[in-house]
C-alpha cells in the first residue's frame, strides 16, 4: 500500500509539473501576444516623444536666435546713438570754430580799419610840422611811469585834447646799454607801450599813436657814466601837427 500510495504521489508530482509547466509557456505566449499588440502604440508613443522633443529644441533655438538678434539690435541702437552723441558734438565744436573765425574777422576789419587810417595820416605826414621833443625817463630796468612823467604827458595830452584832427603823435622807446640786446628792445617797447596807455587813458585817441622799442640805439648821452645811462633810459615824445591849409581827418 504504502508503494503504491507513493508511486500516486510521485504520478500526481509530475502531472502537476506538467500543468504548471504547459501553463506557464501558455502565460508567455500571451504575454508576447499582448506586448506585440501593444508596440505599435508603444512606437507611437516613442515618435510623438521625439517629434515634441525636436519641436522643443527648434522653438529653443529660434529663442535663442532671437534673444541674439535683440541683443544685436540693442548694440547697434547703442552704436547709433554714440555716433549721433558725437556727430552732435562735432556740430558744436564747427559751430565754434564758425564763431570763432568771424571774431577773427571782424578784429582783422578793426586792424585793418586801423591801419588805413595810419596810412592815411602817414600819407600826410610831409604836411606836419614837428614839437620839440619831450623825453620820459624811467629808473633802471623799469617801465613804470614817475609822477613827474605823468605830469609832462599831461601836459601834452592836453595841448591836443581841443583838436579833432590834425595831428600825430609819435613814440620811441630806449634803453640804455647794459643788458643784451633782445632783451633792450623789449624793455624799450614795454616803455613806448605804457607811455602809449597812459595818453590813451588822458582820452588821445589811440589810432593817433605811434609806437616803437629801438632799444640802445640813438643814446643821447654817454652810457659809461650813471647820470648819461639814466637819460637814455628814456620815451622819446613827439606832437606833429598838420599845416593849418592842410589839416586832415
Amino acid at each position: 500500500m504504502v508503494s503504491l500510495f507513493r508511486r500516486l504521489s510521485n504520478a500526481g508530482i509530475v502531472v502537476l509539473t506538467g500543468v504548471l509547466v504547459l501553463s506557464g509557456c501558455a502565460s508567455r505566449k500571451y504575454v508576447r501576444l499582448q506586448t506585440q499588440a501593444l508596440e505599435p502604440a508603444i512606437q507611437e508613443a516613442q515618435n510623438a516623444a521625439k517629434e515634441n522633443a525636436e519641436r522643443i529644441d527648434a522653438v529653443d533655438r529660434r529663442a535663442q536666435q532671437g534673444i541674439t538678434a535683440a541683443g544685436t539690435a540693442d548694440q547697434k541702437a547703442t552704436a547709433a546713438q554714440q555716433s549721433a552723441t558725437t556727430a552732435n558734438q562735432a556740430a558744436q565744436a564747427a559751430d565754434r570754430k564758425a564763431d570763432t573765425a568771424n571774431q577773427g574777422v571782424t578784429q582783422a576789419n578793426t586792424r585793418i580799419s586801423t591801419l588805413e587810417t595810419r596810412v592815411n595820416n602817414i600819407n600826410t605826414l610831409d604836411n606836419y610840422t614837428q614839437s620839440e621833443t619831450q623825453s620820459i625817463v624811467f629808473d633802471f630796468n623799469k617801465a613804470v611811469l614817475s609822477s613827474q612823467a605823468k605830469s609832462t604827458l599831461d601836459r601834452i595830452a592836453g595841448d591836443v585834447a581841443n583838436q579833432r584832427t590834425g595831428y600825430m603823435l609819435e613814440l620811441e622807446g630806449f634803453t640804455d646799454n647794459v643788458g643784451s640786446e633782445n632783451y633792450n628792445v623789449g624793455l624799450s617797447q614795454r616803455r613806448a607801450e605804457n607811455v602809449q596807455r597812459y595818453l590813451v587813458s588822458k582820452n588821445v585817441p589811440l589810432y593817433r599813436i605811434s609806437i616803437v622799442g629801438l632799444g640802445e640805439d640813438n643814446p643821447v648821452a654817454d652810457n659809461k657814466t650813471n647820470q648819461g645811462r639814466a637819460q637814455n633810459r628814456r620815451v622819446e615824445v613827439r606832437v606833429l601837427k598838420a599845416q593849418p591849409n592842410r589839416q586832415t581827418n
